[in-house]
């Protein structure tokens, strides 16, 4: 009896063709240059000015970068931005010329516009579009940071370690960790490793951070749950009414940021030098977020003086300098002005990315932080709609921003680190297009029917 044998056909699977070796070889070297230029990006040299590990070795990388992806800075928002970045070096320049800025003080403004475009590009050819590689560059930036802060410290540390020093580097090791337990919506962790950093932070009168964790964890945090049962609770995704509730429990955060260190000032926990500082700047006018920034009213006096042109490069004019001290003096807080100007050097204070631009280059410089701004809270939003695994790091980044951009100074370190945000923000509000076609996509297909969509494309 002859036995028939039966073949089992197996389905047919596509299987994906292997990668070419150049090309792995060029993704390991990608992931190697990220980790680098994170880890090197808190180290400086003394040349010109005080310039930065890695943004002088992407001085040298840049032009190999863009040989091998230069396309990848083919995106219509990214050439927006530099458009305006180069408006406002051309600015910049332009009030240098104008005001006979000495030439140190025009190469050292020149060169912070300059090595912050270089550090975009860069970090744009490396980093678009690969949350993995973005990781990769927080986590050694943090690690750097903190290496950084012990080996080669910064002469103003001698007055605050935490905020100055080792802060950052904690900071986004935290919020890194809390986007492992964010992915599998483990929320506990979360929380407690949230309000442990406020409470530190809260302990060491570093103020701002106290806000910015607070708000991160309400934004993070399901504190309004989706739905009650049948019920829906928070409104829908993507609609005004959300954004509004979002922004409702943002602005809850920071009036409870206000009453803890209110609290912690008023029992005397942070000390007598703390406690006669926050008193102080508490009966300023505009409270404690004011109050702490004085420079905000002595740069918006500068910007009236000359709002086209600036005032040039490290522009300074003794007259603001005595403003300053005045204004000081009517709060409560007696300083001695030859002490202020020695301190200074007479330079126009500032404390602000937006003003700090207006007053050293012009007008275009506000537009460049003001454009910056507007798309950092569009990112946001974006953020909070679709809940990415890296929402911890990236809501706590965004509100770190706004807060810089019209709060702190522009420079150091901050460079490499805000042309993440930029990247960061330029890829969120990329997919936002995207989103917002599928919605009107979903509507028209409710109302049409499917025969009625465009054909589907396959994306290489």
């Amino acid at each position: 009896m002859r036995v028939q044998r039966t073949m089992v056909q197996r389905p047919w699977t596509k299987q994906r063709p292997a990668a070419p070796s150049h090309i792995d070889a060029l993704s390991i070297g990608a992931d190697l240059l990220t980790i680098f230029i994170g880890l090197s990006a808190s180290f400086s040299v003394h040349l010109v000015g005080t310039l930065y590990v890695s943004e002088v070795a992407l001085l040298f990388l840049w032009p190999i970068l863009l040989f091998f992806r230069a396309r990848r800075l083919q995106r219509s928002r990214l050439l927006t931005c530099f458009g305006l970045l180069a408006l406002w070096l051309v600015n910049q320049v332009v009030t240098d010329i104008y005001r006979s800025t000495p030439a140190r003080d025009w190469m050292r403004g020149d060169a912070a516009i300059l090595f912050f475009a270089v550090d975009i590009v860069a970090l744009a050819i490396l980093l678009a579009g690969n949350d993995r590689r973005k990781v990769f560059f927080i986590a050694s930036f943090a690690i750097g940071s903190l290496l950084a802060a012990r080996y080669q410290p910064l002469p103003i540390m001698e007055g605050d370690e935490w905020k100055f020093g080792y802060s950052s580097g904690v900071h986004l090791l935290v919020v890194l960790l809390c986007c492992y337990f964010f992915k599998s919506r483990k929320y506990v962790p979360i929380i407690f490793l949230l309000l442990g950093m406020m409470s530190f932070n809260l302990f060491m009168n570093y103020r701002s951070s106290v806000l910015f964790f607070l708000v991160t964890l309400v934004l993070v945090v399901p504190i309004v749950p989706e739905r009650f049962g049948n019920l829906r609770v928070l409104p829908r995704v993507g609609s005004v009414s959300r954004i509004a509730v979002l922004a409702g429990l943002a602005v809850i955060a920071g009036l409870m940021a206000l009453s803890a260190v209110n609290f912690a000032t008023a029992s005397g926990m942070l000390g007598e030098d703390a406690k006669a500082k926050n008193e102080m700047q508490m009966r300023a006018r505009g409270g404690i977020l004011l109050g702490g920034r004085p420079e905000i009213f002595v740069s918006s006096r500068a910007v009236y003086d000359s709002p086209i042109l600036g005032h040039g490069s490290w522009a300074r004019d003794f007259r603001y300098t005595e403003m300053l001290s005045d204004i000081q003096a009517r709060w409560g807080n007696t300083t001695d002005l030859e002490d202020i100007e020695a301190q200074s050097l007479g330079l126009i204070p500032a404390h602000s990315h937006l003003m700090g631009a207006w007053v050293w280059a012009g007008i275009f410089g506000a537009v460049f932080w003001a454009y910056i701004l507007w798309f950092t809270f569009k990112a946001l939003f974006r953020v909070l709609n679709t809940l990415p695994p890296l929402a911890p790091v990236y809501v706590w980044m965004f509100v770190d921003y706004v807060w810089a951009i019209l709060f702190s100074p522009f420079g150091s370190t901050d460079r490499t680190l805000e042309a993440l945000k930029i990247v960061v923000i330029i890829d969120l509000v990329g997919q936002g297009v995207k989103f917002a076609r599928s919605r009107a996509s979903r509507r028209r297909w409710r109302r049409l029917g499917p025969q009625h969509l465009p054909p589907r494309t396959r994306t290489v």
